[in-house]
């Protein structure tokens, strides 16, 4: 090889310098420039996308200015729509004012029926105090067929039902000879004319109506009275009410009987003497 011809070869010294600049650095300045680059790319990478949108962003805004503008303001849509009521103008809702006027009826009724409890059947009270003035034996004709019950007396509760029973006999109140019925009130009566009576109402009212018309009329069905009995039964009660299932709850029980008379068809009399 011909060095003389290789020796005149022209230089670059500047391409030398740059190359030999870069590696004569020590290597922490190196990697700070490398991180530097990195770090640069980074924000570029995520700057790039942000400045994109915020030049695209007039575009989005001026899509709810061309709707604002071709469409009509609330003011002007509740002025131009007709009312023909208060309630539809009032309500917000699409629905028909039919439907709405119908669902708010049942709703209150719902409402109303809910809050109120149901009230409690009558029913026995706790408290059974009852004074009851009842014979328990009647003297009567042996040959009568009917025998009228004197007045009796009946104190203690605010309500009474009062309930006449017997095998034998027909109980007849208020008018005689006639079927009567009373539902007017707190006065209740059921059964006249028959061997099951109920009487029911305030305690006054109870002992008036079995002492109206000269007193309660018992009636055999079975030949003479003498031979029958019957029962009287008082419940002291929450309200007026007749139920025989009440009735045989009854702690105050009155069996009353008859005796006959010390009569008969075979009397004898002494004869009388008179002075001259």
């Amino acid at each position: 090889m011909d060095a003389n011809k290789w020796g005149n070869r022209p230089q670059f010294p500047g391409r030398i310098r740059a190359r030999s600049h870069l590696f004569v650095h020590r290597p922490s300045v190196f990697a700070k420039r490398i991180g530097a680059l990195l770090v640069t790319g980074v924000l570029l990478t995520v700057v790039a996308p942000v400045l994109a949108d915020e030049n695209n962003s007039p575009l989005i805004t001026e899509a709810p200015i061309l709707q604002a503008s071709t469409a009509p303001s609330l003011s002007e849509t509740a002025t131009a729509s007709p009312s023909p009521s208060p309630s539809e103008s009032a309500s917000p809702s699409p629905s028909p004012s039919g439907q709405t006027s119908s669902a708010s009826p049942s709703a209150s009724v719902t409402q109303t029926a809910s809050a109120s409890p149901s009230p409690r059947p009558p029913e026995a009270t706790s408290n059974q105090a009852i004074r009851i003035d009842l014979p328990s034996v009647l003297p009567v004709d042996p040959r009568a067929l009917s025998r009228i019950l004197p007045a009796i007396n009946i104190s203690g509760p605010q309500y009474l039902l009062a309930c006449l029973n017997s095998s034998n006999l027909i109980f007849d109140l208020q008018q005689k000879n006639v079927l009567n019925s009373i539902s007017e009130g707190d006065r209740l009566l059921s059964g006249d004319f028959s061997q099951n009576v109920m009487v029911s109402g305030t305690t006054d009212e109870v002992e008036a109506l079995i002492n109206s018309s000269n007193g309660l009329r018992m009636v055999s069905i079975r030949g003479v009275i003498s031979s029958a009995s019957a029962s009287f039964s008082f419940i002291a009660v929450s309200r007026p009410v007749i139920s025989a299932s009440i009735c045989s709850q009854s702690l105050n029980t009155r069996t009353l009987s008859f005796r006959p008379l010390g009569l008969g068809m075979d009397l004898l009399k002494n004869s009388i003497i008179l002075k001259k």
